[in-house]
Protein backbone atom coordinates (compact mmCIF):
# COMPACT_ATOMS: atom_id res chain seq x y z
CA UNK A 1 0.00 0.00 0.00
CA UNK A 2 2.58 2.02 0.52
CA UNK A 3 3.74 1.44 -2.60
CA UNK A 4 1.04 2.27 -4.69
CA UNK A 5 0.77 5.78 -2.68
CA UNK A 6 4.44 6.54 -3.74
CA UNK A 7 3.70 6.14 -7.11
CA UNK A 8 0.95 7.91 -7.19
CA UNK A 9 2.32 10.95 -5.50
CA UNK A 10 5.36 11.01 -8.10
CA UNK A 11 2.56 11.22 -10.94
CA UNK A 12 0.81 14.18 -9.02
CA UNK A 13 4.34 15.82 -9.25
CA UNK A 14 5.02 15.16 -12.41
CA UNK A 15 1.02 17.07 -13.53
CA UNK A 16 2.06 19.37 -11.26
CA UNK A 17 5.56 20.41 -12.62
CA UNK A 18 4.18 19.88 -16.20
CA UNK A 19 1.55 22.89 -15.76
CA UNK A 20 3.50 25.03 -14.03
CA UNK A 21 6.00 24.57 -17.31
CA UNK A 22 2.96 25.37 -19.78
CA UNK A 23 1.78 28.00 -17.45
CA UNK A 24 4.85 29.79 -17.52
CA UNK A 25 5.68 29.92 -21.44
CA UNK A 26 2.34 30.30 -22.94
CA UNK A 27 0.51 33.31 -22.32
CA UNK A 28 -2.88 33.78 -20.71
CA UNK A 29 -5.78 34.26 -23.29
CA UNK A 30 -8.23 36.82 -21.94
CA UNK A 31 -11.54 35.52 -21.92
CA UNK A 32 -13.17 39.28 -20.72
CA UNK A 33 -12.33 39.99 -24.46
CA UNK A 34 -14.84 38.24 -25.96
CA UNK A 35 -17.24 40.14 -24.75
CA UNK A 36 -15.71 43.44 -25.23
CA UNK A 37 -17.73 45.94 -27.67
CA UNK A 38 -15.37 46.89 -30.95
CA UNK A 39 -13.37 49.99 -30.19
CA UNK A 40 -14.22 52.72 -33.22
CA UNK A 41 -10.23 52.06 -34.41
CA UNK A 42 -11.13 48.60 -35.50
CA UNK A 43 -15.15 49.44 -36.84
CA UNK A 44 -14.22 49.43 -40.51
CA UNK A 45 -18.15 51.19 -41.82
CA UNK A 46 -18.79 52.51 -45.26
CA UNK A 47 -19.97 55.87 -44.06
CA UNK A 48 -22.25 56.45 -47.07
CA UNK A 49 -24.12 53.26 -45.93
CA UNK A 50 -24.81 54.20 -42.04
CA UNK A 51 -28.43 55.12 -42.11
CA UNK A 52 -30.07 55.91 -39.29
CA UNK A 53 -32.59 53.91 -39.64
CA UNK A 54 -35.90 56.60 -38.61
CA UNK A 55 -34.93 59.31 -40.56
CA UNK A 56 -33.32 57.56 -43.19
CA UNK A 57 -30.25 59.82 -43.56
CA UNK A 58 -26.86 59.39 -43.89
CA UNK A 59 -25.08 60.33 -40.36
CA UNK A 60 -21.34 60.19 -39.00
CA UNK A 61 -20.49 60.07 -35.45
CA UNK A 62 -19.98 63.56 -35.52
CA UNK A 63 -23.52 64.24 -36.57
CA UNK A 64 -24.81 62.28 -33.99
CA UNK A 65 -23.11 64.10 -31.01
CA UNK A 66 -24.59 67.75 -32.20
CA UNK A 67 -27.31 68.88 -30.44
CA UNK A 68 -30.11 70.19 -31.96
CA UNK A 69 -30.17 74.06 -33.14
CA UNK A 70 -31.92 76.63 -30.91
CA UNK A 71 -35.26 78.17 -32.22
CA UNK A 72 -35.08 81.75 -32.27
CA UNK A 73 -37.70 83.53 -30.71
CA UNK A 74 -38.32 87.32 -30.44
CA UNK A 75 -38.27 88.94 -27.49
CA UNK A 76 -40.56 91.85 -26.99
CA UNK A 77 -39.61 94.23 -24.74
CA UNK A 78 -42.46 95.09 -22.32
CA UNK A 79 -44.24 98.49 -22.65
CA UNK A 80 -46.18 100.26 -20.51
CA UNK A 81 -48.73 102.92 -20.80
CA UNK A 82 -46.73 105.36 -19.13
CA UNK A 83 -44.28 105.10 -21.68
CA UNK A 84 -46.62 105.99 -24.78
CA UNK A 85 -47.85 109.21 -23.35
CA UNK A 86 -46.99 112.32 -25.40
CA UNK A 87 -44.78 112.51 -28.26
CA UNK A 88 -46.74 114.88 -30.59
CA UNK A 89 -44.54 116.73 -33.32
CA UNK A 90 -46.24 119.05 -35.49
CA UNK A 91 -43.00 120.24 -36.96
CA UNK A 92 -43.53 118.44 -40.26
CA UNK A 93 -46.77 120.69 -40.95
CA UNK A 94 -44.72 123.88 -40.75
CA UNK A 95 -45.55 123.94 -45.01
CA UNK A 96 -49.41 124.02 -43.99
CA UNK A 97 -49.04 126.41 -41.10
CA UNK A 98 -46.82 128.72 -43.45
CA UNK A 99 -50.41 128.82 -46.26
CA UNK A 100 -52.30 129.31 -43.37
CA UNK A 101 -50.90 132.44 -42.79
CA UNK A 102 -50.94 133.19 -46.11
CA UNK A 103 -54.58 132.39 -46.32
CA UNK A 104 -55.15 134.52 -43.50
CA UNK A 105 -53.16 137.61 -45.91
CA UNK A 106 -55.67 136.67 -48.52
CA UNK A 107 -52.74 135.30 -50.20
CA UNK A 108 -54.28 132.06 -51.30
CA UNK A 109 -58.16 131.29 -51.35
CA UNK A 110 -57.94 127.86 -50.89
CA UNK A 111 -56.76 125.34 -48.44
CA UNK A 112 -57.78 121.62 -48.52
CA UNK A 113 -57.28 118.64 -46.45
CA UNK A 114 -57.09 115.21 -47.17
CA UNK A 115 -58.57 112.58 -44.08
CA UNK A 116 -57.82 109.15 -44.37
CA UNK A 117 -59.08 106.35 -41.69
CA UNK A 118 -61.78 103.89 -40.76
CA UNK A 119 -64.78 103.21 -39.06
CA UNK A 120 -63.89 105.96 -36.48
CA UNK A 121 -64.52 109.05 -38.38
CA UNK A 122 -66.93 107.50 -41.50
CA UNK A 123 -69.57 109.32 -42.50
CA UNK A 124 -68.30 112.15 -41.54
CA UNK A 125 -67.97 112.12 -37.68
CA UNK A 126 -65.29 114.17 -36.09
CA UNK A 127 -64.22 115.76 -39.73
CA UNK A 128 -67.93 116.90 -40.59
CA UNK A 129 -68.06 119.35 -36.64
CA UNK A 130 -64.07 120.08 -37.67
CA UNK A 131 -64.86 121.71 -41.13
CA UNK A 132 -67.87 123.63 -39.26
CA UNK A 133 -65.55 125.19 -37.35
CA UNK A 134 -62.97 126.37 -39.63
CA UNK A 135 -65.52 127.09 -41.95
CA UNK A 136 -67.16 129.78 -39.95
CA UNK A 137 -63.84 130.94 -38.91
CA UNK A 138 -62.01 130.84 -42.34
CA UNK A 139 -64.72 130.93 -44.88
CA UNK A 140 -66.02 128.23 -47.45
CA UNK A 141 -69.14 126.29 -48.48
CA UNK A 142 -69.61 122.66 -49.10
CA UNK A 143 -68.44 119.56 -48.22
CA UNK A 144 -65.98 118.59 -50.27
CA UNK A 145 -65.95 115.19 -51.94
CA UNK A 146 -68.85 112.59 -51.48
CA UNK A 147 -68.34 109.01 -52.98
CA UNK A 148 -70.59 107.82 -55.68
CA UNK A 149 -71.98 105.58 -53.39
CA UNK A 150 -71.47 103.99 -50.11
CA UNK A 151 -73.33 101.73 -48.05
CA UNK A 152 -72.85 104.02 -44.95
CA UNK A 153 -74.72 107.36 -46.65
CA UNK A 154 -77.84 107.25 -44.66
CA UNK A 155 -75.59 108.11 -41.28
CA UNK A 156 -74.02 111.44 -42.91
CA UNK A 157 -75.49 113.63 -41.34
CA UNK A 158 -73.36 116.60 -43.26
CA UNK A 159 -75.22 115.94 -46.50
CA UNK A 160 -78.09 113.55 -47.72
CA UNK A 161 -76.98 111.28 -49.85
CA UNK A 162 -79.02 108.52 -51.70
CA UNK A 163 -78.89 106.05 -55.36
CA UNK A 164 -80.36 103.48 -57.16
CA UNK A 165 -79.84 99.96 -56.30
CA UNK A 166 -78.12 99.06 -59.91
CA UNK A 167 -74.38 99.99 -59.09
CA UNK A 168 -71.43 97.91 -58.69
CA UNK A 169 -69.30 98.78 -56.11
CA UNK A 170 -65.92 98.09 -56.14
CA UNK A 171 -64.03 98.64 -52.60
CA UNK A 172 -59.78 97.93 -51.40
CA UNK A 173 -61.19 96.33 -49.24
CA UNK A 174 -61.69 93.00 -51.18
CA UNK A 175 -58.38 91.85 -52.84
CA UNK A 176 -60.53 90.73 -56.22
CA UNK A 177 -61.13 94.80 -56.69
CA UNK A 178 -58.01 96.10 -56.57
CA UNK A 179 -57.34 95.54 -60.65
CA UNK A 180 -60.10 98.33 -60.88
CA UNK A 181 -59.06 102.19 -61.33
CA UNK A 182 -59.51 102.73 -57.62
CA UNK A 183 -59.92 106.39 -56.64
CA UNK A 184 -58.55 108.16 -53.22
CA UNK A 185 -61.75 106.93 -51.28
CA UNK A 186 -60.24 103.33 -52.07
CA UNK A 187 -63.55 102.66 -54.02
CA UNK A 188 -65.21 103.15 -57.27
CA UNK A 189 -68.81 102.71 -58.72
CA UNK A 190 -70.28 101.39 -62.27
CA UNK A 191 -73.65 102.22 -63.06
CA UNK A 192 -75.22 98.80 -64.12
CA UNK A 193 -79.02 98.08 -65.79
CA UNK A 194 -81.55 96.95 -63.60
CA UNK A 195 -82.81 93.79 -63.67
CA UNK A 196 -86.26 94.98 -64.29
CA UNK A 197 -87.21 98.00 -65.97
CA UNK A 198 -88.34 100.18 -63.23
CA UNK A 199 -86.92 103.22 -63.83
CA UNK A 200 -86.82 104.02 -67.53
CA UNK A 201 -86.43 107.34 -68.79
CA UNK A 202 -87.64 106.89 -72.78
CA UNK A 203 -87.16 102.98 -72.64
CA UNK A 204 -83.70 103.12 -71.35
CA UNK A 205 -83.28 101.68 -67.99
CA UNK A 206 -80.96 104.25 -65.86
CA UNK A 207 -78.67 104.50 -62.57
CA UNK A 208 -78.65 107.71 -60.51
CA UNK A 209 -77.11 109.68 -57.81
CA UNK A 210 -78.85 112.32 -55.51
CA UNK A 211 -77.29 114.56 -53.05
CA UNK A 212 -79.25 117.37 -51.01
CA UNK A 213 -78.38 119.93 -48.92
CA UNK A 214 -77.72 119.16 -44.98
CA UNK A 215 -76.83 121.35 -41.70
CA UNK A 216 -76.53 124.56 -44.15
CA UNK A 217 -73.75 122.96 -46.67
CA UNK A 218 -74.50 123.97 -49.74
CA UNK A 219 -73.77 121.63 -52.55
CA UNK A 220 -71.20 124.33 -53.93
CA UNK A 221 -69.87 124.25 -57.87
CA UNK A 222 -70.43 120.29 -57.91
CA UNK A 223 -67.76 118.88 -60.41
CA UNK A 224 -68.03 115.02 -61.71
CA UNK A 225 -65.14 112.95 -61.01
CA UNK A 226 -65.49 110.36 -63.91
CA UNK A 227 -63.20 108.13 -65.80
CA UNK A 228 -65.14 107.01 -68.78
CA UNK A 229 -62.97 105.17 -70.96
CA UNK A 230 -65.03 102.71 -73.47
CA UNK A 231 -68.28 104.48 -75.17
CA UNK A 232 -69.65 107.99 -75.13
CA UNK A 233 -71.62 108.75 -72.29
CA UNK A 234 -74.83 110.60 -72.26
CA UNK A 235 -75.89 112.39 -68.54
CA UNK A 236 -78.90 113.98 -67.42
CA UNK A 237 -78.62 115.76 -63.94
CA UNK A 238 -81.13 117.89 -62.55
CA UNK A 239 -80.82 120.91 -59.73
CA UNK A 240 -83.35 123.05 -57.67
CA UNK A 241 -83.09 125.36 -60.89
CA UNK A 242 -82.64 123.04 -63.95
CA UNK A 243 -82.75 119.93 -66.15
CA UNK A 244 -79.48 119.35 -68.08
CA UNK A 245 -78.03 116.86 -70.31
CA UNK A 246 -74.15 116.48 -71.13
CA UNK A 247 -72.52 114.56 -72.99
CA UNK A 248 -69.16 113.07 -71.74
CA UNK A 249 -66.42 112.22 -74.05
CA UNK A 250 -64.14 109.05 -74.22
CA UNK A 251 -60.88 109.30 -72.29
CA UNK A 252 -58.04 107.52 -71.05
CA UNK A 253 -58.07 110.21 -68.07
CA UNK A 254 -59.88 111.36 -65.30
CA UNK A 255 -62.51 113.70 -65.86
CA UNK A 256 -63.37 116.33 -63.72
CA UNK A 257 -66.98 117.73 -65.52
CA UNK A 258 -68.21 121.32 -64.06
CA UNK A 259 -71.91 120.57 -63.88
CA UNK A 260 -72.52 123.96 -61.97
CA UNK A 261 -70.43 126.97 -60.96
CA UNK A 262 -73.41 127.74 -58.92
CA UNK A 263 -74.42 126.98 -54.83
CA UNK A 264 -77.24 124.22 -55.06
CA UNK A 265 -79.64 122.73 -52.43
CA UNK A 266 -80.48 119.81 -54.51
CA UNK A 267 -78.21 117.66 -57.56
CA UNK A 268 -79.60 114.28 -59.21
CA UNK A 269 -77.25 112.68 -62.02
CA UNK A 270 -78.61 109.53 -63.92
CA UNK A 271 -76.88 107.56 -67.06
CA UNK A 272 -77.26 106.39 -69.89
CA UNK A 273 -76.53 103.46 -71.43
CA UNK A 274 -74.86 101.51 -68.07
CA UNK A 275 -71.73 99.69 -67.76
CA UNK A 276 -69.39 102.32 -70.11
CA UNK A 277 -68.06 104.46 -67.30
CA UNK A 278 -66.47 104.22 -63.81
CA UNK A 279 -67.31 107.07 -61.23
CA UNK A 280 -66.10 108.46 -58.54
CA UNK A 281 -68.42 110.90 -56.62
CA UNK A 282 -69.05 114.86 -56.93
CA UNK A 283 -66.69 117.33 -55.40
CA UNK A 284 -69.13 120.35 -53.42
CA UNK A 285 -66.32 122.88 -52.92
CA UNK A 286 -66.26 126.46 -53.31
CA UNK A 287 -63.57 128.94 -54.93
CA UNK A 288 -62.40 130.37 -51.81
CA UNK A 289 -61.94 128.75 -48.27
CA UNK A 290 -60.94 125.60 -45.92
CA UNK A 291 -62.30 122.01 -46.96
CA UNK A 292 -61.73 118.57 -45.65
CA UNK A 293 -62.56 115.47 -47.92
CA UNK A 294 -63.25 112.34 -45.72
CA UNK A 295 -61.88 109.34 -47.11
CA UNK A 296 -62.63 106.67 -44.67
CA UNK A 297 -63.24 103.40 -45.39
CA UNK A 298 -64.46 100.76 -42.88
CA UNK A 299 -62.29 97.89 -41.65
CA UNK A 300 -59.17 100.05 -43.02
CA UNK A 301 -56.16 99.49 -41.41
CA UNK A 302 -54.28 102.39 -43.72
CA UNK A 303 -51.62 99.84 -45.43
CA UNK A 304 -53.41 99.36 -48.59
CA UNK A 305 -52.13 102.70 -50.52
CA UNK A 306 -49.58 100.76 -52.60
CA UNK A 307 -52.96 98.52 -54.46
CA UNK A 308 -53.94 102.11 -55.65
CA UNK A 309 -52.87 103.22 -59.54
CA UNK A 310 -50.49 105.40 -59.53
CA UNK A 311 -51.71 107.58 -62.44
CA UNK A 312 -55.35 107.69 -61.36
CA UNK A 313 -54.13 109.27 -57.84
CA UNK A 314 -51.92 111.40 -60.12
CA UNK A 315 -54.46 112.59 -62.00
CA UNK A 316 -56.41 113.47 -58.66
CA UNK A 317 -53.64 114.72 -56.53
CA UNK A 318 -53.09 117.36 -59.17
CA UNK A 319 -57.04 118.55 -59.30
CA UNK A 320 -57.32 118.49 -55.20
CA UNK A 321 -54.29 120.42 -54.73
CA UNK A 322 -54.11 119.07 -50.59
CA UNK A 323 -52.17 121.14 -48.54
CA UNK A 324 -52.01 118.44 -45.73
CA UNK A 325 -52.76 114.94 -45.49
CA UNK A 326 -53.85 113.24 -41.94
CA UNK A 327 -53.81 109.44 -41.69
CA UNK A 328 -55.44 108.01 -38.75
CA UNK A 329 -55.71 104.93 -38.60
CA UNK A 330 -55.37 101.85 -35.81
CA UNK A 331 -59.03 100.74 -35.00
CA UNK A 332 -58.93 97.98 -37.28
CA UNK A 333 -55.08 96.84 -36.27
CA UNK A 334 -55.71 96.57 -32.47
CA UNK A 335 -55.68 93.29 -31.15
CA UNK A 336 -55.80 92.62 -27.18
CA UNK A 337 -53.11 89.49 -27.18
CA UNK A 338 -50.76 90.99 -29.27
CA UNK A 339 -47.56 92.48 -28.55
CA UNK A 340 -45.36 92.21 -31.91
CA UNK A 341 -46.76 95.18 -34.23
CA UNK A 342 -43.60 95.14 -36.36
CA UNK A 343 -45.21 94.04 -39.44
CA UNK A 344 -47.64 96.84 -39.28
CA UNK A 345 -44.53 99.06 -38.83
CA UNK A 346 -43.25 97.77 -42.28
CA UNK A 347 -46.21 97.84 -43.76
CA UNK A 348 -47.18 101.03 -43.09
CA UNK A 349 -43.80 102.78 -44.14
CA UNK A 350 -43.83 101.33 -47.22
CA UNK A 351 -47.68 102.53 -48.12
CA UNK A 352 -46.96 105.99 -46.44
CA UNK A 353 -43.28 106.04 -48.87
CA UNK A 354 -45.55 105.03 -51.87
CA UNK A 355 -47.63 107.77 -51.36
CA UNK A 356 -44.81 110.19 -51.24
CA UNK A 357 -43.87 109.06 -55.09
CA UNK A 358 -47.49 110.15 -56.19
CA UNK A 359 -46.65 114.15 -56.31
CA UNK A 360 -47.32 114.41 -52.85
CA UNK A 361 -45.59 117.85 -51.93
CA UNK A 362 -47.75 118.70 -49.17
CA UNK A 363 -47.00 117.68 -45.84
CA UNK A 364 -48.40 114.51 -43.71
CA UNK A 365 -49.40 113.81 -39.99
CA UNK A 366 -50.46 110.31 -38.45
CA UNK A 367 -52.94 110.33 -35.52
CA UNK A 368 -52.13 107.64 -33.33
CA UNK A 369 -55.28 105.07 -32.07
CA UNK A 370 -57.85 106.47 -29.65
CA UNK A 371 -58.79 103.81 -27.37
CA UNK A 372 -60.06 100.58 -27.63
CA UNK A 373 -62.23 99.76 -24.48
CA UNK A 374 -61.96 95.85 -23.73
CA UNK A 375 -63.68 94.01 -20.65
CA UNK A 376 -61.77 92.12 -17.68
CA UNK A 377 -63.95 90.73 -16.34
CA UNK A 378 -67.26 92.98 -15.30
CA UNK A 379 -64.79 96.05 -15.71
CA UNK A 380 -63.93 97.88 -19.04
CA UNK A 381 -60.49 99.11 -19.52
CA UNK A 382 -57.69 100.38 -22.13
CA UNK A 383 -57.23 97.14 -24.60
CA UNK A 384 -53.81 95.79 -22.89
CA UNK A 385 -52.01 95.99 -26.42
CA UNK A 386 -52.54 99.57 -26.91
CA UNK A 387 -49.05 100.55 -25.68
CA UNK A 388 -47.09 98.31 -28.05
CA UNK A 389 -48.79 99.48 -30.57
CA UNK A 390 -49.04 103.18 -30.45
CA UNK A 391 -45.49 102.74 -29.91
CA UNK A 392 -44.69 101.91 -33.09
CA UNK A 393 -47.32 104.26 -35.01
CA UNK A 394 -44.59 107.06 -32.93
CA UNK A 395 -41.56 105.09 -34.85
CA UNK A 396 -43.52 104.84 -38.15
CA UNK A 397 -44.08 109.12 -37.92
CA UNK A 398 -40.43 109.53 -37.12
CA UNK A 399 -39.41 106.64 -39.32
CA UNK A 400 -40.92 108.43 -42.85
CA UNK A 401 -40.61 111.83 -41.51
CA UNK A 402 -43.96 113.22 -41.15
CA UNK A 403 -46.01 114.60 -38.14
CA UNK A 404 -47.58 112.48 -35.30
CA UNK A 405 -50.33 113.05 -33.12
CA UNK A 406 -51.31 110.78 -29.79
CA UNK A 407 -54.89 111.21 -30.12
CA UNK A 408 -55.08 108.16 -26.59
CA UNK A 409 -53.15 111.26 -24.61
CA UNK A 410 -55.38 113.70 -26.19
CA UNK A 411 -58.54 111.58 -25.42
CA UNK A 412 -57.64 111.06 -21.64
CA UNK A 413 -54.91 107.99 -21.73
CA UNK A 414 -55.11 104.59 -20.23
CA UNK A 415 -59.09 103.95 -19.60
CA UNK A 416 -60.35 107.16 -20.73
CA UNK A 417 -62.83 105.01 -22.94
CA UNK A 418 -64.80 104.30 -19.41
CA UNK A 419 -65.36 108.45 -19.03
CA UNK A 420 -65.90 109.30 -22.41
CA UNK A 421 -68.59 106.26 -22.77
CA UNK A 422 -70.44 107.45 -19.36
CA UNK A 423 -70.23 111.74 -20.87
CA UNK A 424 -71.82 109.79 -23.89
CA UNK A 425 -69.50 109.94 -26.50
CA UNK A 426 -68.82 106.32 -27.00
CA UNK A 427 -70.89 103.58 -28.38
CA UNK A 428 -71.77 100.33 -26.17
CA UNK A 429 -68.33 98.82 -28.01
CA UNK A 430 -66.55 101.68 -25.64
CA UNK A 431 -64.63 102.70 -29.16
CA UNK A 432 -66.58 104.42 -31.67
CA UNK A 433 -67.59 107.95 -31.73
CA UNK A 434 -71.55 108.53 -31.02
CA UNK A 435 -72.83 111.83 -32.59
CA UNK A 436 -72.04 113.86 -29.66
CA UNK A 437 -68.82 112.39 -29.19
CA UNK A 438 -67.87 112.84 -32.90
CA UNK A 439 -68.78 116.93 -32.12
CA UNK A 440 -66.17 117.02 -29.32
CA UNK A 441 -63.69 114.71 -31.11
CA UNK A 442 -64.40 117.44 -33.97
CA UNK A 443 -63.79 120.27 -31.39
CA UNK A 444 -60.55 118.34 -29.73
CA UNK A 445 -59.11 118.68 -33.34
CA UNK A 446 -59.32 121.85 -33.54
CA UNK A 447 -58.21 122.86 -30.79
CA UNK A 448 -54.98 120.96 -31.23
CA UNK A 449 -54.23 122.53 -34.62
CA UNK A 450 -55.08 125.98 -32.88
CA UNK A 451 -52.57 125.59 -30.38
CA UNK A 452 -50.20 124.09 -32.89
CA UNK A 453 -50.56 127.24 -35.03
CA UNK A 454 -50.02 129.70 -32.55
CA UNK A 455 -47.16 127.88 -31.55
CA UNK A 456 -45.91 127.94 -35.12
CA UNK A 457 -46.44 131.65 -35.03
CA UNK A 458 -44.77 132.69 -31.76
CA UNK A 459 -41.56 130.85 -33.31
CA UNK A 460 -41.68 132.61 -36.43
Amino acid sequence: MNKGFSRLSVIALIVIAVMAIYSFLIPKFDYASLFQEPSDSLLVVDEESYADEDSLEIITPEVEKKKPKKKYVKKIKPVAFSEIVGGDDFSPLEPFFAKLDSYGKHDLKRLRIAYYGDSITESDLGTGKLRKIWQDSLGGKGVGFVAAVSDLSQFRASIKHTYSDNWTEYSISKISNRAKPLGLFGNVAVPSLLQADTSAVNGVSLSWHTYSMMEGNWLANPTLIILNNKSPLTIEYQTDRDTLIKEIKVSEEVQFISLSDSLLKYLSISYFPQDTTYVYGVDFADKEGIYIDNYSLRGNKGNNFIHLQDNILNQMNNYFNYDLTILHYGANVTDPIMIDYSWYRISMKKNINYLKTIDYSQPMILFSVGDRGAQLDTLWVSSPDLPYLIKEQQRIAKDTEIGFFNLFTALGGENCNVDLHTQGYLTPDHTHFTRKGAKYFGELLYGKFKDEYEKYQENN
